[in-house]
């Protein structure tokens, strides 16, 4: 699947029958404005507060059974995540988009992402920063929309 969708395609409906992963790199005022009707998940928000009641070793194992428990437990197919950028913590060591290929496998997911997309490749932060992520899409079953 990996490769490149409009805004506009999914705006108007695309979706997945098996579920799909979309990266977003786009302004969340269009976003809100064009998927106003999906499922919208703090994910920043409730995984912070879920992690607030485990004790500071146990935060690491836990952090992906909670984001897949959230979207599990999510009734709607159709769902949009913003504010992920606690999952680029360090010290949680996460591959962020495996993480959500893997939680969202019967769900469409939006992945609103706080970084660029630039010849198939995603990041997160600036280079030299302990949270900088880089990705090529490519090797990931998932699209990337922009503006």
């Amino acid at each position: 699947m990996n490769g490149y969708l409009k805004l506009e395609q999914v705006a108007k409906g695309y979706s997945s029958d098996r579920g799909s992963l979309i990266i977003a790199c786009v302004d969340k005022d269009i976003m809100k404005a064009l998927f106003s009707g999906w499922q919208w998940i703090n994910l920043g928000l409730v995984v912070s507060e879920r992690l607030l009641s485990l004790d500071k070793d146990s935060r690491k194992q836990a952090v992906s059974d909670i984001v897949k428990g959230i979207i599990d437990k999510t009734q709607s197919d159709r769902i949009v995540i913003e504010n992920i950028d606690l999952l680029f913590s360090p010290e949680y060591s996460l591959d962020v988009i495996k993480l959500f290929t893997m939680s969202g496998k019967t769900k469409n997911l939006i992945i609103l992402w706080e970084g660029t997309f630039k010849d198939g490749v995603v990041t997160y932060a600036e280079p030299g920063y302990e949270d900088y992520h880089r990705y090529e899409i490519k090797n990931y079953d998932a699209y990337c929309i922009t503006k």
